[in-house]
This record gives C-alpha cells, structure tokens and sequence, in this order.
C-alpha cells in the first residue's frame, strides 16, 4: 500500500490551521508567550502559505504523471488492439487522438513547472521552520533582544520572495 500513499489527493491541503508548536504543548513554557505570538503574528501565516503552495504544487505534479502512465499505458494497448484486427481503423484513430493528448499533458506540465514550484515552496518553507525555532532558541542572529523581530521579519520577507520566485 506504500504505491498508493504518492497518489495525488483530492483535497491535498490539511482541514486546520497548522502549528509548529502545538498549542496544547505551549502552556508548560510561560517564558516564551511572547516569541510564540511574534511567531503566530509574524512567521506562520507566510509558512502556511508556502507549505499549502508545496503541497498543491506537488499534488498537481503527481496527478499528470498520474495521467501520463496510464495514457501511455492505453496508448500501448490501443496499439496491440490495433495489430490484433487490422480491419478496424478507427482503433488507428483513437489511439492518434490519445497520443495526442498525452502530448499536450506533457507540454502542460512542462509549461506550468509544478515541480520547480514545489521545491521553492517546501524549501521556502523549510527554512522557515528552522527560522522558527532560532528564533525560540534566541541562537544566532535572533541572540540580541533589541533587533531579533525586525531580523525575523527581514528574513520571513526574503524567504517568501525566494519561494514565490520560479
């Protein structure tokens, strides 16, 4: 059944809101109320959105591939079908017209770059996650208390831009 998990989904993006830190799991750490609003307030809305964007981008990308298999796979089929009553030409025809349409599905995936806008998304998104928890850690650049949300800010900006960007 692993096959099956790869398949592209009908509703590929989760039903709530998500969290990289639970809201339950919050309570016991009351030094870090602030930092967790910052972070809802300033990160996660462009996370979510680069996130949802990942997981569109790449259930678009499975579901032509998707298409493209079994059209090959009728394509062929057709093709035996067809040496197997040489008197029927309009099997000739149908197979054409299905060859055809895989042409375009290919051209549509090229055109569209599903794949290339997956992987900006989920490394946009990636590496706000790790942003996200230097920022609770106040490691590295989020260390100085009097610039660490504009610095937050700055590079959710740039991370977003870098994510957008085809």
């Amino acid at each position: 059944m692993q096959l099956f998990k790869r398949f592209p989904k009908f509703h590929p993006l989760p039903r709530e809101e998500q969290q990289l830190v639970p809201i339950a799991e919050r309570s016991p750490y009351p030094s870090f109320t602030e930092d967790f609003k910052t972070l809802d307030r300033e990160l996660m809305p462009s996370f979510r959105e680069l996130d949802d964007e990942a997981l569109n981008s790449q259930n678009r990308y499975r579901a032509m591939y998707v298409i493209l298999i079994f059209g090959g796979a009728a394509v062929t089929i057709l093709g035996i079908v067809q040496l197997a009553f040489l008197n029927a030409s309009w099997i000739g025809i149908i197979e054409a017209v299905a060859a055809a349409l895989l042409g375009f599905a290919t051209a549509w995936l090229q055109a569209f770059k599903y794949q290339e806008r997956y992987f900006n998304a989920r490394l946009a998104a990636e590496r706000l996650r790790s942003e996200y928890f230097l920022f609770l850690g106040h490691c590295g650049e989020y260390a100085n208390e009097q610039d660490r949300v504009q610095k937050l800010i700055q590079h959710v900006v740039d991370m977003k831009v870098k994510g957008e960007q085809i």
